[in-house]
C-alpha cells in the first residue's frame, strides 16, 4: 500500500464474534477487520480511509425446513478462494483472477489511457482511484442449507445482494444475485474442517453496474457484470499410502463483463494518468484457471504449491477501446509450508514467483509513420510494464480463539 518497490504490511488484522441469541433458532456473525487491504484502504488509493472496517455483520434464521435464511454482510457464494474461513486458508494470498476479477473494486467512471470512455465516465468522474470494494462480500438475503443422502453431502446458496461496496448501500434499480451448489462425497478420517472426503461444486453471479456519466449525476446505460465457474477439491489419503494426508485441488473460473484490466501505464497518455480502466462491455472476458496440492507430513508439518493463470481479456468487444492487444496472461506459482504449534495455532509462509506478459503487439492500419512509432511505443511500453511485477513473501500467525 505504499509507493515503494518494497515494504512490510499487516495484511491482515482481524477480530470476529459469533453466538446465539435464540439457541438453535437464530445466531449472530460479526468480524471487524483492522489490517492494510481493500476492506480499510480504497481502491488504489495508498493513504488509508478506515482505521476499521465492518467486514462481516449477519444474522441467520433457522425456522423454515430446507431454507435457512441470512440477513445482512455476509460472503457471497462464489468460488471457493473467497468462502474459505480463516481456519481453512492454507495460502496467504489470493490468485491473481479472484483477487481481480472476482473482488470487485466501484469506481464512477471508467478510461482509457487518461480519457474517459465515451458513455461510461466524464472528465470528472474518472479517478486514480475507486471509492470501494466488496472484499468479496455483499448487503443482501440469503437462503441456503444441506442435506445428507447417504455418503454424500448436498449444500445450495441463493443470494440476492446490492452489488455495491460493503460502506455502500444500493446505488441502482437492479440487485445482484448469486447462486452456489456443492456435493461432496464423504471419506473415512479426518473431523471438522479437516474432514476427508471429495467435494464439486459451481457458483453463478450476475448483476449490473452503472457510471456517472455528467456533472449532473447522469447514470450510464447497464453494464452486465457475470461471473461463474466450477471445480473439484479432496482432502485424504489417497496414492494408496495409509498414513500421509494428501489435498488436491481444481478450479476453472470465468468473468464477463467489468473486467478490471489495470491502471493506465502507456507513456503515449503522458502525463501519467493512472486512471482505472475498466472493460465494461460484456463482450470482454478473462479466464482463470487453480491447481494445487498440499502434503500433510504429521499433526505438525504441512507442505503447499499451488500453480494459478488469469487470461486476462481473451476475448475482447474489438472497439476502438479494446483490442487483442490489451490481454494479459498472469500467472503465479506460489510455494507454502505451515507449522501447526497447536490445534488452534499455526505459522505459515508463503513465496509467490509471479509472471505477466503482453502476448499480442499493438496494431495499426495507418501507413503514417507517426501512426506506426505510436503502436511500437505502446507495444514497448506495455511490455515494460509487465515485466516490473515482483514477487512475493508473506509471514502469517494464525490463532483461533
Amino acid at each position: 500500500m505504499h509507493h515503494d518497490n518494497k515494504g512490510f504490511n499487516l495484511d491482515a488484522f482481524v477480530v470476529g464474534l459469533r453466538g446465539n441469541i435464540i439457541p438453535g433458532k437464530i445466531n449472530y456473525f460479526l468480524t471487524t477487520n483492522f489490517g492494510m487491504n481493500g476492506a480499510t484502504y480504497e481502491p488504489l488509493n495508498t493513504n488509508r480511509k478506515h482505521l476499521v472496517s465492518l467486514t462481516d455483520a449477519s444474522v441467520t434464521l433457522n425456522y423454515i425446513p430446507g431454507a435457512r435464511l441470512r440477513l445482512g454482510l455476509f460472503k457471497k457464494p462464489g468460488p471457493e478462494e473467497l468462502l474459505e474461513s480463516i481456519r481453512t486458508k492454507d495460502f496467504i494470498y489470493l490468485t491473481d483472477f479472484v483477487r481481480r476479477d472476482q473482488v470487485e473494486r466501484f469506481v464512477n467512471g471508467s478510461a482509457k489511457g487518461t480519457n474517459p470512455i465515451a458513455g461510461q465516465g466524464y472528465a470528472g468522474s474518472i479517478s486514480t482511484q475507486g471509492y470501494d470494494s466488496d472484499v468479496g462480500r455483499d448487503w443482501g438475503i440469503q437462503a441456503f442449507d444441506s442435506f445428507n443422502t447417504g455418503k454424500w453431502t448436498h449444500t445450495y446458496a441463493a443470494m440476492i445482494g446490492n452489488g455495491n461496496g460493503i460502506h455502500h448501500s444500493d446505488n441502482n434499480n437492479e440487485k445482484d444475485l448469486n447462486l452456489y451448489f456443492s456435493s461432496e462425497y464423504d471419506l473415512p478420517g479426518g473431523k471438522g474442517a479437516m474432514k476427508n472426503g471429495v467435494k464439486f461444486y459451481a457458483y453463478h453471479q450476475s448483476g449490473v453496474r452503472n457510471y456517472i456519466v455528467d456533472a449532473q449525476g447522469t447514470k450510464s446505460e447497464d453494464f452486465d457484470r457475470i461471473r461463474y465457474g466450477f471445480g473439484v477439491q479432496a482432502l485424504g489419503r489417497f496414492f494408496g499410502e495409509t498414513g500421509h494426508k494428501h489435498r488436491l485441488g481444481m478450479d476453472l473460473m470465468f468473468a464477463e463483463g467489468m473486467i478490471l484490466q489495470s491502471a493506465t501505464s502507456s507513456c503515449t497518455d503522458c502525463p501519467y494518468g493512472g486512471q482505472f480502466q475498466i472493460a465494461s462491455e460484456r463482450e470482454n472476458k478473462a479466464k482463470g484457471l487453480t491447481l494445487e496440492y498440499g502434503y500433510y507430513l504429521n499433526k505438525n508439518w504441512q507442505f503447499d504449491v499451488r500453480y494459478s493463470r488469469n487470461n486476462l481479456l481473451y476475448e475482447t468487444i474489438n472497439n476502438s477501446y479494446w483490442s487483442d492487444s490489451d490481454e494479459r496472461i498472469i500467472t503465479e506459482l506460489a510455494l507454502g509450508t505451515t507449522y501447526h504449534i497447536a490445534p488452534k495455532t499455526s505459522l505459515t509462509l508463503n513465496y509467490v514467483f509471479r509472471d505477466s506478459e503482453a502476448p499480442n503487439a499493438v496494431t495499426t492500419t495507418s501507413a503514417n509513420p507517426a501512426a506506426i512509432n505510436n503502436a511500437l511505443v505502446k507495444t514497448n511500453n506495455a511490455e515494460n510494464s509487465t515485466s516490473t511485477i515482483g514477487d512475493v513473501i508473506g509471514l502469517r500467525l494464525r490463532h483461533i480463539f
